[in-house]
């Protein structure tokens, strides 16, 4: 195909002979233009174009002052260099010239409304179509005119039409193409359009136009990833290098201008990750290894880095896709570096927020930061459960340990941490409740979340005031905040309380009993502020303000801030507003309905937060304390005293128990009733008419189920009627004879409380015999109700026991015959429990263990009546002997009163034969509390018991262990019964033995204890009970391993005494109390601790040379000597000062009695543990007492304490203890330490030798001669040692 000639042929150049106007040149370049750009490559003969090729890089041209000529040109020279293609048919310095002024006019394409914004639009679409624009990178200068084609399209001064950006991107992106490479200023003008402009926090509705230099950004690194991942790797190892190289590294961590460009850097991949997800796999190796790195701050960095590309919805998936730099992400929760894994955890919100594929790994992570060693990890481990919504959570973390570790933290030992944890577990329990579904996927997270009450109700153990006020704010603001509905009220109370154990209940209980005692003292400090501010302008009261600064120094000494407290109270006197007082007394009211508690509160504390209050009454001189801070305080004590729980508006929703209401629920309804009648029964005033019509109508209540039994209702309204007897109109002639039938032929819970009842009726001589003729005389064959029948007469026996004085000996001596020594059920049965509650006695089916049992509480109580009598009557006192030699056999034969020889009654059933046991035992601690019967329990006796703390059945362990401390804690009984609580050292119940360590601590630092040196003095009686211990004593009289197994279970049993007891202030005491058992014989003869020990030639081995002391001194004197070993130990360990004790005192003269010869006395001076033990046991107490040392529950009380101490008073320096030499007492003088204190006065590694002990006593024939004994029973209430100053051990670890 012959080719085409060049058409146009006028001249473009003006010359000196031929001038070419302006416009006119404007008209042939318009017309070459045109030809040109319909000319069509390899059609037309070059030949013909060399004039005009040559004439358009003419200087004239290139440099013409016209703008429309130079886009002509332009436009022409682009057509040329298509047509020449692939030639070009310029030299470089030509091509330069030409780029030139290509350049000025892409620069014009920024303005739009310029003439010739056609011709520019079409040249840049020309080179971009024919890639004639690559000739640029083939020039010498190629590098500068790359930079400035660049700077005209990222210049943000410039408008460029959006049409126009991929045309842009296009040419950009085939220059940068043929660039090996690209000059850094490029690099950083492309990439840091990603740092600079972002269109998503662009604001919306202003019009803004696109940035041309990021869609361009864009348009490259999409359309030509592979190039630009190339160019995106050296820049970033380029800028990376410079900050991190050989030179820089040394003074990275000190160049803020250096970090931040790390973290531009680092924002640059997020940019891109968003938008351009394929090119950070050009860096991510870089990435992973600032995760590895040594400098802390990339690897910080770097972390924050993948948190945030993990929470980008991206189009690929990070894990998968960098699955190696995921896992080392991961690896950052165990990194050296506390701000390395706490930036981890800052990132985890985030990335739970947006995905689910990596919740499993994330949790795991979770579970591991919540025990780090930092506490700012574990601090911001917890803020994740705040950072991130409910639902969230529960979708992504599914592992329960999370959650238990997490409830964990409310015992931190670092404040920020715990406080941060109460309030967020709180929150999260409540909203987890409102929100979350419980499906089977989530129901082992729902086990350890519903323990959330649970655990912040057990947090008033530790008993720090601050960590109360804490939990008292998660209370009411999360787990019970305020609702008027009264069903939704009580629904959360008893959700709260539905995972509650015994321990939370005891502190819930006490929670409870508390706010009556505070509301008690906040009102009369209402009164005593009326009273003083009545007589401010007359004379001093000085009796009221010395009452006024007591209760103020009371209130304010359970607040976390001492000094606030008592601030804010003393303000409130000076502020003297009627108002504010009125709602206090309002909210505090024992009466006050929910309704109107709420308001008045919310009411009170807006007032007194407003600064004006103040200054209307004209109390301005207060520096220490704001309107703030004082309603703060008045806020804690508001909750604390005002009746949020045990509200009279909850009490009918109480007592509805109808079929709505599950069968948990409405166990927890009985439950907060009895407590209720118990603590506060008042509340029942506008309920005593239907509990007395339940009571009216008890026989057809059985098929009521809406409506609480008949049992519940009798055992309130006795409640009610020891407080409001004039509001219970006892007089009423029908409910006397429904009590009557009720404790004639009702089970025996609804007999015992009818019969009390009766009690308290205005005739209840007569009612009480009218009832004991339809009793008497007994007859278990015929009677179905005999169990019943019999606590009838327990209960006439406690009340009016002359009603029943002419008939108590037959009563007494039928139920020996017929109840006690016969068995209605013989022997075990199948699958019996091993125990069985106090609830299973009203069932007919235990009715013959119920006649036991309740024949053993007749007994007590008829010695309890007798008592007075003792003294002047041989009849009773004989009687007091026989019954309590009874119960010390029934002890220790394991509860078993039927001898093997009968063959028709022998044996009673297992688990009869534990609660039995269990009973005597707290029937004896009952009758304890009377002096004149605590003297008939004798030290065998006592020794006995300790069966009972070390019985095999852990219930049995625990509830005499209940009574005995409980007793012990209000001083009811004789401190000779003290050292059975240290027999707990080898109790195998953790729980047990955990809360019995945690008392013996309390107790021990109690007032009146301190004073009167109890638990010291306590040490003889110890050493006394351990020589008589059956494991020693028969250990003792064996050889070897047997005698040296023997003494180190005597020192765990003085060890776990005096790792709670002993302190450098009274160990001359102890040491001295020690030393002195050996000036005394034992007062207890061999004969009668141990008539079953026949083998006198076993005895006589543990005497050496023919030693002529009895076995029974010889094994005290020994257990003394452990104990001086164990105190010298100690003593070295903790580097005390060991003196000489300046006092003179007697030992317990039940226990020890004085020798009888001088030669006696000489004897027992000379030590007595074999020396071929000593040695070892010397090694074995020094490792023993090491562990003790720093690992025992008690030093890490102590441990706590300090550390609480510590945290809140950190300039508070610690107060030397001074003790005060202990006087004589004359109960000391006279050897009796069993003198009673009247309830009013009651403040509130291992060693190498093996340690054997036995987990059952041998049952000793004992052969029981008196068979007309009388026998009793202990109410089975327990009640925890002081609830209101608990202590607990768990937990500021």
């Amino acid at each position: 195909m012959a080719k085409t000639t060049f058409r146009f042929n006028k001249p473009i150049i003006s010359t000196s002979d031929s001038f070419i106007a302006t416009d006119e040149l404007l008209s042939r370049l318009a017309a070459l233009h045109e030809e040109l750009s319909t000319t069509v490559q390899g059609e037309v003969e070059l030949s013909s174009l060399d004039a005009y090729r040559l004439a358009l890089v003419s200087k004239k041209l290139l440099r013409h002052k016209d703008l429309g000529v130079r886009s002509f040109v332009a436009c022409c020279l682009s057509d040329v260099l298509r047509l020449y293609a692939p030639d070009a048919p310029y030299t470089e310095p030509q091509l330069t010239d030409i780029f030139k002024l290509i350049l000025a006019q892409f620069e014009k394409l920024g303005d739009p409304e310029n003439g010739y914004y056609i011709q520019q639009t079409y040249l840049i679409t020309r080179l971009l179509e024919y890639r004639s624009i690559v000739l640029l990178t083939d020039l010498p200068s190629s590098g500068r005119l790359l930079e400035e084609l660049f700077q005209i399209f990222y210049d943000d001064t410039k408008v460029f039409g959006q049409k126009l950006f991929k045309v842009i991107g296009g040419i950009l992106g085939e220059v940068i193409s043929e660039f090996d490479s690209v000059p850094l200023p490029v690099l950083k003008m492309i990439f840091n359009k990603f740092l600079t402009y972002n269109p998503g926090k662009v604001p919306e509705g202003l019009g803004v136009v696109s940035n041309c230099g990021y869609e361009v950004s864009i348009i490259l690194c999409d359309s030509y990833s592979s190039r630009m991942s190339r160019h995106l790797t050296k820049y970033y190892s380029e800028i990376l290098y410079q900050i991190t190289g050989e030179n820089a590294v040394s003074a990275y961590d000190s160049k803020p201008s250096a970090f931040r460009t790390v973290e531009k850097l680092h924002k640059l991949v997020i940019r891109l990750w968003e938008n351009v997800p394929d090119l950070v796999s050009a860096v991510i190796g870089f990435i992973y290894h600032e995760l590895l790195s040594d400098n802390e701050t990339l690897r910080k960095q770097a972390t924050k880095l993948i948190g945030s590309l993990l929470s980008v919805n991206s189009s690929i998936n990070f894990v998968t896709t960098h699955s190696d730099t995921f896992k080392a992400w991961l690896s950052k929760i165990a990194d050296v570096s506390v701000e390395v894994r706490q930036q981890w955890v800052e990132s985890v919100p985030e990335v739970l927020s947006v995905r689910d594929d990596v919740s499993q790994e994330i949790s795991k992570g979770l579970t591991k930061t919540l025990i780090d060693s930092e506490y700012k990890i574990r601090k911001s481990s917890v803020l994740v459960l705040s950072d991130v919504s409910v639902q969230r959570i529960w979708m992504s973390i599914t592992n329960a340990t999370f959650f238990s570790c997490l409830l964990q933290l409310t015992r931190e030992k670092n404040r920020e941490v715990r406080e941060l944890c109460i309030l967020t577990v709180a929150q999260f329990y409540t909203e987890s409740l409102e929100k979350i579904a419980r499906t089977n996927q989530n129901a082992d997270v729902w086990e350890v979340v519903d323990t959330t009450p649970r655990v912040l109700f057990e947090l008033y153990y530790i008993n720090d005031q601050h960590i109360n006020e804490q939990v008292d704010h998660a209370i009411f603001k999360y787990l019970l905040p305020f609702e008027l509905d009264n069903e939704k009220r009580v629904k959360k109370i008893l959700n709260m309380l539905s995972n509650f154990d015994k321990k939370a209940f005891a502190s819930f209980f006490a929670f409870n009993k508390r706010q009556l005692q505070i509301s008690l003292a906040l009102s009369k400090y209402v009164e005593f502020c009326d009273e003083l501010n009545a007589k401010k302008d007359s004379e001093d009261d000085t009796d009221t303000a010395n009452r006024f600064r007591k209760t103020v120094d009371w209130l304010a000494s359970g607040l976390a801030d001492k000094q606030k407290g008592t601030a804010a109270l003393e303000v409130l006197k000076l502020l003297n507003d009627k108002r504010v007082f009125y709602l206090i007394k309002t909210c505090i009211a024992n009466d006050v309905p929910y309704s109107s508690l709420v308001n008045s509160m919310k009411e009170l504390i807006i007032k007194i937060q407003d600064p004006a209050l103040f200054r209307k009454n004209n109390v301005r001189n207060v520096s220490n304390i704001i309107p703030k801070e004082i309603a703060h305080e008045l806020e804690v004590l508001l909750y604390r005293s005002s009746p949020f729980i045990y509200n009279v508006s909850n009490i009918s929703v109480f007592l509805d128990v109808g079929s709505h209401y599950s069968s948990d629920e409405i166990t927890l309804k009985r439950k907060l009733l009895d407590n209720i009648a118990e603590v506060n029964p008042s509340l029942f005033k506008e309920q005593i008419k239907t509990l007395k019509d339940t009571v009216e109508k008890h026989d057809v209540i059985d098929s009521n189920k809406d409506v609480l039994s008949v049992d519940e209702t009798l055992k309130t309204l006795y409640k009610i009627s020891k407080v409001m007897k004039d509001h219970l109109e006892l007089d009423d002639t029908i409910l006397h004879i429904n009590l009557k039938k009720l404790a004639l032929k009702g089970n025996p819970l609804e007999a015992k409380y009818a019969t009390k009842l009766i009690a308290l009726l205005p005739s209840a001589q007569q009612k009480l015999k009218e009832v004991k003729s339809c009793l008497l005389p007994l007859n278990l064959q015929k009677d179905n109700n005999i169990s019943s029948h019999i606590i009838v007469l327990a209960e006439i026996m406690k009340y009016a026991p002359e009603i029943l004085a002419e008939d108590s000996t037959d009563i007494v001596g039928y139920l020996i015959k017929e109840v006690l020594l016969k068995n209605q059920v013989v022997g075990d049965s199948k699958n019996q429990p091993k125990w069985l509650e106090n609830f299973v006695l009203n069932d007919i089916r235990y009715s013959a263990l119920s006649s036991k049992l309740f024949t053993l509480k007749l007994f007590t109580n008829k010695l309890r009546s007798i008592a007075f009598e003792i003294p002047n009557d041989e009849l009773s006192r004989a009687f007091t002997e026989k019954t309590m030699k009874l119960f010390s056999y029934l002890i220790a034969s394991g509860g078993e009163l039927i001898s093997e020889q009968n063959k028709e009654y022998f044996p009673t059933p297992a688990n009869y034969q534990t609660k039995l046991r269990c009973c005597t035992g707290l029937q004896v601690l009952k009758l304890a509390r009377v002096p004149i019967l605590g003297d008939f329990i004798n030290p065998t006796d006592i020794v006995k018991l300790i069966n009972l703390v070390e019985d095999e059945s852990l219930p049995v362990r625990k509830e005499f262990l209940d009574q005995l401390k409980h007793y012990i804690s209000y001083e009811l009984i004789s401190i000779k019964f003290l050292p059975l609580i240290f027999f707990t050292a080898y109790e195998p119940d953790a729980v047990l033995k955990s809360s019995t360590k945690t008392w013996i601590n309390y107790t021990f630092t109690k007032p009146s204890f301190k004073k009167n040196t109890f638990f010291e003095r306590a040490l003889p009686r110890l050493i006394h009970a351990v020589a008589h211990h059956p494991d020693i004593v028969e250990g003792l009289a064996s050889k070897d391993d047997t005698y040296l197994n023997s003494l180190t279970t005597a020192i765990d049993y003085l060890l776990f005494y005096f790792d709670s007891v002993a302190t450098q202030e009274n160990f001359s005491l102890l040491y001295y109390l020690a030393e002195r058992v050996k000036n005394y014989k034992d007062a207890v003869s061999n004969e009668q601790d141990f008539e079953d020990n026949d083998d006198q030639e076993t005895q006589s081995t543990t005497v050496a040379n023919g030693d002529e002391l009895e076995t029974a001194c010889l094994r005290m004197y020994i257990i003394g000597e452990l104990a001086q070993m164990i105190l010298l130990s100690l003593k070295e360990r903790q580097g005390w000062q060991h003196s000489t004790y300046p006092g003179k005192l007697n030992l317990p003269a039940d226990l020890f009695m004085p020798f009888s010869s001088v030669q006696e006395a000489q004897a027992s001076f000379r030590t007595h543990l074999p020396d071929k033990f000593a040695g070892k046991l010397r090694l074995n107490i020094k490792a023993k007492v090491g562990r003790v040392l720093t690992a025992s529950q008690t030093q890490r009380q102590k441990a706590q304490k300090r550390l609480l101490a510590n945290e809140y008073h950190e300039n508070e320096k610690k107060k030397r203890r001074v003790v005060k030499e202990p006087k004589e007492s004359s109960a000391i003088a006279n050897g009796d330490d069993q003198s009673y204190i009247s309830p009013s006065r009651a403040e509130g590694k291992r060693g190498a030798l093996p340690i054997v002990k036995k987990n059952l006593r041998v049952r000793k024939e004992i052969d029981y001669k008196d068979a007309d004994d009388d026998i009793d029973s202990s109410e089975e209430g327990q009640v925890a040692y002081d609830e209101n100053n608990k202590n607990d051990d768990g937990g500021i670890e």
